[in-house]
């Protein structure tokens, strides 16, 4: 009957005729909409905004080749791999270039109190080859000209420059090169380009001659060559090179690296949210349309008793529910879309998206309009979905019974004790074993790795479980009332009998209550989780055990740090101490084995025990403690303290990382081999063998990021063996440092933190970092986007909630013919009041403390899958909730199931019963 008109004129008349109804029913419908529309939006802009991230600093670059052997590309070298301006052979595009990681300055000569920008990606490359790598981009149609550059907009507002003035490079030398700024373009590909993971600061275009000096390189030469796929369908995992071009390059997959960044961990925060948004939205919509149909009850009695079949009833309503469905879905749409915009401003807003812009991807709200649309109409979609299933419940039973008002979920059947039991078992133990299975994968379940099988496998039982410990509570609740209600009162058996009679609804509310609480007590646990990883004050946020570090690329540069430490008033007394070391990055062949692998050798010296406090996580049983195995170090070449990594701590290690292949203990012997050229022929004998005593391994004392570029793997010798070991040095291609510069302060003094940093980088150094401070504005602004995300499931869950007032307001208003019976027979208002109030305690409270419950174990499950695969000496982030928070939302949510009730029943109470009577059908 859809296709008549007939059906719509009817649907639009019962709509207008029971216009409050009506608008209720529309308003939880649209706050499902509105809840939806809100999580596709924050979904959409987190993914829109890496998308746009991803455009803006990599454009078409997917992979960065740099020399394998010496640092530089010949020209003979680089027309192997390019093809000397030939068509490739390869899939590829390429550009040579020359690249510099350098500091700008606003002014020519050295001053603390200038302008700096440090870190910053520096290229030169033919602008005839860069307009066919990156086609479009109209930056290339006028070459750059000598002392001429291209600066990109954010770098050039953070040096105060404009068009026209002047920019200051410090080259490897350590001099100042000025050039004359063209434009101050948006980033956007090559033009933004800031390297692997746009971890550099900022974007400073050259000729390529300048660049040149710059970066220390000859004529004709380049450090570096960008590839990009001709055919994007292509994947970036992988490479294929021709068989000319081995051993002269290694692959940096910078791509894939960034498209991994753009997925991160928030990501799947939000996504896990939205599917909670998602799953609530679903049931209290199908509720208000199941609620909807059961109003219609008597009146489709009537419809079947004149001659109307099921299916013609169904249609009347499935052309009543669409058209509800379309104006609440469209109502709910447009606040959510507006509710979406508000919140990612709040949550992220400019400051914190500046915040973010240093060690991750800014978000701004809004979507491609394509994706917007599209995001429109599957919300639209899936509202009318859902409204079409529920409406299969409209016309069901038998005429008599729906002339009587009796609807299918209302009836009472008469079962004999051992149905009774079977029905209750059959929901009792699948409900059980859903529940102890999620509690089994969340406290015992090792399941080796956190690969994406084993996440997606438990968060389906996860799912699963808060709707089967919601069914659980429901089951034990009513039971339990019914057994009691006569000892405890009147009141309490209205409850239960409310309750019972409407299960669907009473599981709805809830299921609607416990995933609230679910998904707040499950972002406060993950969040905990993210942010504890960051807290500076937990784990190493130093380098050696020192504060600060300055890796000097000249001599020049080292004269002038040291020179500026010693005359610059607010730096001589901030700074207590400073020391300069030179790791020395080797790859020896351990104990005559088959495979080398890099390492850092580290002198020990009496200036870097003392300040930088190193200790041992075990040592040899000759000594007494930590000090006498370093004193032994120092004092005897016989002996060696090595990496954790190389100890056996017994048991089968994590096959996720690598490990090396023999192990070995405090007090054993080990034999490291060292040749001099960086790539020898397999069985090749090395140039000099050393055999040491390991006196210990060395607890980490430098922080992560900053130890893979200067300190990786390192292992601590006597001086003479670091000199020895001078000729074996071949650092790593990102490892341009002649040394580093130690600096020892307060590191927790984070104003006084970014003051030496200012001051150092302003006065000539390249480059200063201090990983306390960056990992506490790491920590600051990742704690921001946390509570954001608890703030967001918190609004999701109010929002929610006022949908589920909406149900309870409807729910009361349906039994006002039987509250009007009640009252007429005596029953006193007061009694009646207390019956709704226990109601609606007792249902939120339970679904509460069933989602609580949940959330808890939820959470803590999650957070040991992604630790299950911790290396021997790294120690698990302990689970921490905000307790405080967890029991102010449980008290507020209480307060608010109880409100649901209050107002709905004062409003049925009011009034004689008669009038109550009368009213009921209106």
């Amino acid at each position: 009957m859809l296709n008549h008109s007939l059906a719509w004129r009817m649907g639009a008349l019962y709509l207008r005729r029971q216009l409050r109804q009506t608008l209720l029913s529309a308003l939880a419908g649209a706050i499902g909409a509105m809840l939806i529309t809100m999580s596709i939006f924050h979904y959409g802009s987190v993914r829109a905004s890496g998308e746009a991230w991803l455009k803006e600093h990599f454009g078409p670059v997917d992979w960065a080749l740099v020399p394998a052997q010496t640092g530089i590309f010949t020209p003979e070298a680089a027309s192997k791999i390019t093809g000397g301006g030939a068509p490739s052979v390869l899939p590829y595009r390429y550009l040579p270039a020359v690249s510099a990681s350098a500091t700008l300055y606003s002014e020519e000569h050295a001053s603390a109190d200038a302008r700096s920008v440090s870190q910053t990606q520096v290229l030169g490359f033919e602008w005839s080859e860069a307009a066919v790598f990156d086609p479009a981009n109209p930056l290339w149609s006028s070459p750059l000209k000598p002392g001429e550059a291209v600066l990109d907009e954010q770098t050039a507002g953070q040096l105060g420059i404009k068009a026209g003035d002047a920019v200051y490079v410090s080259g490897k030398d350590g001099q100042r090169r000025g050039f004359v700024v063209r434009e101050t373009p948006a980033p956007a590909g090559l033009s933004g380009y800031r390297g692997d993971g746009a971890r550099l600061s900022g974007t400073l275009l050259l000729h390529n001659d300048d660049a040149r000096q710059i970066a220390g390189v000859d004529a004709g030469e380049a450090n570096l060559i960008l590839a990009s796929r001709i055919n994007k369908s292509d994947s970036v995992q992988g490479m294929s090179i021709l068989p000319e071009q081995n051993g002269l390059y290694d692959i940096r997959y910078i791509k894939m690296n960034a498209e991994g960044m753009a997925e991160s961990n928030l990501v799947a925060v939000i996504l896990i949210i939205s599917m909670t948004a998602i799953f609530s939205s679903a049931f209290l919509l199908r509720q208000i349309v199941l609620m909807l149909a059961e109003s219609r009850t008597e009146l489709y009695g009537v419809l079947r008793a004149i001659g109307l079949n099921r299916g013609q009833v169904r249609s009347l309503f499935r052309a009543e529910a669409l058209l509800l469905g379309v104006c609440s879905g469209a109502a709910g749409i447009l606040m959510g879309l507006a509710g979406g915009y508000a919140m990612v401003q709040i949550i992220y807003g400019t400051k914190l998206a500046q915040e973010l812009g240093a060690s991750g991807i800014p978000v701004h709200p809004g979507m491609p309009a394509p994706v917007l649309v599209g995001g429109i109409a599957a919300v639209l979609l899936y509202q009318l979905i859902l409204v079409l299933a529920a409406s299969r419940s409209a016309g069901a039973g038998s005429i008599v019974s729906a002339l009587r008002g009796v609807n299918r979920e209302s009836r009472v059947s008469r079962r004999k004790p051992g149905e009774v039991l079977g029905a209750l078992l059959a929901i009792v133990l699948p409900c059980a074993g859903i529940v102890g299975l999620h509690v089994y994968m969340a406290l015992a379940w090792k399941p080796g790795q956190a690969d994406s099988q084993n996440v997606l496998g438990f968060a389906g039982i996860w799912l699963m479980a808060v709707a089967a410990l919601v069914l659980l509570v429901q089951t034990c609740l009513i039971g339990a009332g019914k057994r009691l209600s006569t000892k405890a009162g009147p009141s309490v058996l209205l409850a239960v009998k409310y309750a019972s009679q409407r299960r669907g609804r009473s599981f709805t509310v809830m299921l609607l209550f416990a995933v609230g609480m679910m998904t707040i007590t499950f972002t406060s646990g993950l969040g905990g989780l993210i942010v504890g990883n960051m807290n500076p004050n937990q784990g190493v946020r130093t380098i050696m055990g020192y504060d600060g570090l300055v890796p000097y690329e000249s001599a020049a540069e080292k004269e002038t740090v040291e020179q500026l430490l010693k005359e610059d008033e607010v730096l001589n007394r901030l700074v207590s101490d400073s020391a300069d070391v030179k790791p020395l990055m080797v790859a020896p062949l351990i104990n005559g084995g088959n495979n080398r692998h890099s390492q850092a050798m580290i002198p020990v010296r009496p200036d870097l025990l003392t300040n930088g406090k190193w200790s041992l996580s075990a040592r040899a049983p000759e000594f007494a403690d930590d000090e006498a195995a370093w004193n032994k170090v120092m004092s005897d070449p016989g002996y060696i303290v090595m990496p954790n990594h190389y100890r056996d701590y017994g048991g089968a290690q994590s096959e996720t990382y690598w490990k090396p292949e023999k192990l070995f203990n405090p007090g054993d012997k080990v034999e490291l081999g060292f040749f001099r050229s960086e790539r020898v022929a397999e069985g090749a004998a090395p140039d000099l063998t050393m055999t040491f005593t390991i006196a210990g391994f060395a607890d980490p004392n430098t922080a992560d990021n900053v130890a893979v570029q200067y300190a990786y793997a390192a292992s601590y010798v006597h001086p003479e063996v670091w000199g020895k070991l001078q000729d074996y040095h071949h650092p790593w291609g990102n490892q341009t440092h002649l040394g580093l510069l130690l600096l020892k302060f307060d590191r927790t003094q984070l104003e006084q933190d970014a003051q030496i940093a200012q001051r150092l980088t302003s006065g000539g150094a390249g480059k200063v970092i201090i990983p306390y401070l960056d990992s506490w504005r790491e920590y600051n602004a990742n704690k921001r986007l946390v509570d954001g995300f608890i703030g967001f499931a918190a609004l999701s869950s109010a929002i929610g909630l006022l949908g589920l007032a909406v149900l309870q307001k409807r729910s009361i208003h349906e039994r006002q013919r039987e509250i009007a019976m009640l009252r007429s027979a005596g029953v006193p208002s007061r009694l009646l009041r207390r019956a709704f109030l226990l109601e609606g305690s007792l249902l939120g409270g339970m679904g509460l403390l069933a989602g609580w419950g949940i959330g808890l174990t939820g959470a803590q499950g999650f957070i040991r899958l992604l630790q299950s695969d911790l290396r021997p000496w790294q120690s698990a982030v302990p689970v921490q909730f905000q307790w405080g928070l967890l029991g102010g939302v449980m008290v507020v949510m209480m307060l608010l199931a109880v409100l649901f009730q209050l107002s709905p029943a004062r409003s049925a109470l009011r009034g004689s019963p008669a009038d109550t009577l009368r009213k009921a059908d209106v």
